[in-house]
This record gives C-alpha cells, structure tokens and sequence, in this order.
C-alpha cells in the first residue's frame, strides 16, 4: 500500500469555511492533472488491468477540518471502469480513498493511502 501526496491550492477569492460544507466546490481543487495522478497510482496498484481500468467519476465526501490544528481528511470517492473491447462488455467498480491534510495558508497538502479491497 502506497501513498499519493497531492497540494491543492485555494483559490485567493475562495473562503475555506464554504468549502469544507460543499464538496462539489472542494472536488474543483483537485485538477485534470491531479486526477490523472491519481488515476496512475490506483490503476498502478491494480493485480488486474484487464478492460483496461480508468478512474472516472470523482466525488468528495466526510470533509472534517479542525481550524485549531488546521488539520483535517476527506474521502475521495471514484469509479474505476473498465471497457473488454473484445466483447461490447463495460463494467465499474466504486471505491475511494481517504485523505489526511493539513492547510498552511491558501495551501493543502494531502496525504492519502489506497487499499484494494478484494476478497482472495
């Protein structure tokens, strides 16, 4: 189990109070190249890359901050799909990961662990 660091930036016209009670507007300080970070860190861990795996749809969720110690987490949610070319067959499967961060000004340096969750 691997860890992905990521720094999301707070826009200056952005109040972080607001953003930790809309995860729709939090999920947008995570960018296309972050994603596709994150994307390469899931798929990479993957025993099967059959159907050739993606992540797709992202969604933010428990975003917990704790203003004295500027620390906090957050769960990531995401689909990973898969298209069989040799078959019109698509499949996805939901999972996530949880995020620890702290914040140091307009900065947020996350620290998030994956866990493939198969039954052997």
């Amino acid at each position: 189990m691997a860890e992905i660091s990521i720094q999301l930036t707070i826009p200056g016209d952005s109040n972080f109070e607001s953003l930790q009670n809309d995860p729709i507007q939090f999920l947008k300080l995570l960018s296309t190249e972050q994603q596709r970070l994150i994307d390469d860190h899931v798929v990479g861990q993957l025993d099967d890359k059959d159907g050739a795996p993606t992540l797709t749809d992202f969604s933010i969720s428990n975003i917990i901050f704790d203003p004295v110690t500027l620390k906090g987490s957050f769960r990531l949610h995401f689909k990973i799909s898969r298209q069989f070319c040799c078959s019109d067959i698509s499949s996805c499967q939901a999972d996530y990961i949880d995020f620890n961060f702290r914040k140091e000004c307009e900065k947020i340096y996350t620290t998030g662990s994956y866990t493939i969750w198969s039954i052997q």
